[in-house]
């Protein structure tokens, strides 16, 4: 019974954030593009090669990074560079291809080139926020057979600290069999500590039903490296400590202590339509089970279809080596089409 209310929830939660309108100041930026156009409006930021910039007279637009020849605007931004180096302040280009960032007489100056995200520091609780929503659904007639995947993501980012929230679930009944469900939600904090570094601390929720894992309770510590990070890829290493509480449905609650090492690679292109790919592992080989491995192998693939919707396809595998049930499988695997909505992706 509770299964259907946590997918009510997260859809719910995932439409009221949609709802919200975005907060919004005087459109007094100014952008000049390499063909001469001068756009003046607000800028909302710039991620994985592309300016968002709010304008009265066009609309929300998204202009490639590499079209641009100078900006400026008087508030207040983080700039992410290459190395991973962050600097703040406002924004000017004092020459054709530069970027000066921070308060004059002493900017700090840096090719456009170099610049791989720039966030909105004086804004608006939904000027920092990023969100991201699946859903794939089929009703087929043959045994009145339901499937229902989806999957999300809602980030904030501030300074030096950041917060996300992610969930993953998929849900599936029909006439002859008993209904069966798996779901993930996690909760991280991130603390940006040092170029090219965060320290991370968080909490996972697990549920199994191919698996027969009733339920997994983890904290997880450790620190991310940003291997490579530039206008169109990604590349961050993992590594820390996870502590479980796990309960599947033969033996009592079990207590695990698994060290964690994880690799995400993305991939995008920002020529209209966007399409991006996304490829996760983590592996969890066991401390205090010596010899066990567990570990969740992720892609995804977005297409723009058009502005902020997408269709996609996401392939997961989740294995277990040794379970505590002796009875339950060691490894399950989903594949799924999927829609899905995006705000500041």
């Amino acid at each position: 019974m509770l299964r259907p209310r946590v997918y009510r929830v997260l859809l719910a939660a995932a439409l009221v954030v949609a709802a919200f309108p975005a907060s919004a100041r005087e459109k007094t930026d100014v952008v000049i593009l390499l063909n001469g156009d001068r756009l003046t409006g607000e800028i909302k930021g710039m991620t994985r090669g592309k300016l968002d910039l709010a304008t009265d007279d066009a609309g929300r637009l998204s202009i490639e990074w590499d079209k641009i020849r100078t900006l400026s605007t008087t508030h207040q931004y983080e700039v992410e560079l290459r190395t991973g180096a962050r600097v703040y302040g406002a924004l000017s280009s004092p020459t054709e291809g530069q970027l000066a960032v921070g308060a004059l007489p002493t900017p700090e100056v840096i090719a456009l080139t170099d610049a791989v995200e720039i966030v909105p520091m004086d804004e608006a609780f939904l000027n920092r926020i990023r969100v991201i929503f699946d859903l794939g659904f089929t009703f087929a007639k043959a045994n009145y057979a339901t499937t229902l995947s989806t999957s999300g993501e809602f980030a904030y980012r501030a300074e030096d600290l950041g917060a996300r929230l992610t969930f993953d679930g998929y849900f599936q009944n029909d006439a002859n069999n008993l209904a069966v469900s798996r779901y993930t939600v996690g909760l991280q904090g991130d603390w940006y500590f040092r170029n090219r570094w965060r320290a991370l601390l968080g909490g996972l929720l697990e549920h199994n039903d191919e698996l027969k894992l009733v339920l997994r309770v983890s904290l997880i510590s450790g620190v991310a490296h940003s291997v490579v990070r530039n206008g169109w890829t990604e590349l961050w290493l993992t590594g820390g400590l996870a502590g479980s509480r796990e309960t599947y449905a033969t033996p009592p609650s079990n207590l695990a202590l698994d060290a964690m090492i994880g690799a995400s690679w993305d991939a995008f292109r920002y020529d209209s339509p966007k399409l991006d790919m996304n490829a996760s592992l983590v592996l969890l080989p066991g401390l205090s089970d010596l010899g066990r491995l567990r570990g969740t192998f992720t892609v995804k693939l977005r297409y723009e279809v058009f502005k902020d919707f997408n269709a996609g396809i996401a392939f997961s595998d989740t294995f277990d080596t040794r379970p505590p049930d002796a009875n339950a499988p060691k490894n399950d695997y989903i594949t799924s089409l999927t829609v899905g909505w995006s705000y500041r992706r």
